[in-house]
């Protein structure tokens, strides 16, 4: 709820008829920099101020629902978001940060329709281009997320992050190889992102290109301790090449770290099926 995110001024609508209207924008550039240097609740303040002063001012509106969004308060958000787009329904910034709210809060298809509004008027911003595919993706709208992605991109291909989600939506769609391509794309923006290498592996091992796979996961390790995606999917590797002693190595690394999931895992995995009654294997299992 809002209250719980906005502390109020006692006597706020007496404090407020006693200051001009002119100083309205002082009070957003005020609220605009404790958001900026993280003082949240003190630039609700100053926003709650500005708005009770001049409730057609489409700003205060828009900085205080881009607070409450790093507050992630995304109902509030999504009020004050509504609010803007009555006061101006062109604007490209109330519609896309009402369709991160709606992503936020899991109403993908309503986020669409957001995202959609939002490029009638700013059809050459790839962020939202990325936010589109990223809700495409929970959809299941591979193509469409696809296509997504790839605008994004023409636009600005610096962005590691938006190679490694277009590598999502080719490997859903089983382009395998140009998902590679694109988490590689991912690697040289990032050399550092250790789960990118990880998907990379994984998918380097469907393509039985097993020693790049294992490279690719042991770049990851470089990166990233502890990281039992990586322990496991080098287990998963050595299974594959019907190593099991070095599988049984590797897994109970990865089972160290988080014994649930990755045993759980290796009895589903396929990757295991060639080793998984190997006694080093089974006795890792029990």
């Amino acid at each position: 709820m809002v209250t719980s995110f906005s502390t109020h001024f006692p006597n706020l609508a007496d404090a407020c008829e006693q200051l001009p209207m002119q100083d309205v924008k002082s009070l957003i550039k005020q609220g605009f920099a404790l958001r900026n240097s993280g003082k949240y609740k003190g630039a609700i303040e100053k926003f709650d101020w500005a708005i009770e002063q001049d409730a057609t001012n489409a700003k205060s509106f828009l900085y205080r629902a881009q607070t409450f969004m790093q507050m992630r308060a995304y109902e509030a958000a999504l009020k004050d978001f509504r609010m803007v787009l009555q006061l101006d329904a062109t604007n490209a910034r109330a519609w896309h940060g009402q369709g991160v709210a709606k992503a936020e809060l899991a109403l993908y298809p309503s986020a669409v329709d957001s995202f959609e509004q939002a490029l009638v008027y700013e059809p050459d911003n790839g962020k939202i281009w990325y936010n589109l595919g990223r809700a495409l993706l929970k959809l299941e709208q591979y193509e469409k997320a696809l296509a997504s992605f790839n605008t994004a991109v023409g636009i600005n291909g610096d962005k590691y992050h938006t190679w490694y989600n277009l590598a999502l939506a080719q490997a859903f769609l089983e382009q395998i190889q140009p998902a590679i391509e694109s988490l590689e794309h991912t690697t040289r923006l990032k050399p550092d992102c250790h789960y990118a290498w990880n998907y990379r592996g994984t998918l380097l091992n469907r393509l039985f290109q097993h020693q790049a796979a294992l490279e690719s996961f042991w770049k990851s390790l470089q990166h990233r301790v502890p990281n039992p995606n990586a322990w496991y999917g080098i287990a998963a590797t050595y299974a594959l090449l019907n190593n099991p002693e070095s599988a049984a190595i590797h897994l109970r690394q990865a089972i160290k770290l988080n014994p649930s999931i990755y045993s759980l895992m290796a009895r589903n995995d396929a990757n295991f099926n060639s080793v998984r009654n190997h006694p080093k294997i089974s006795l890792i299992l029990l």
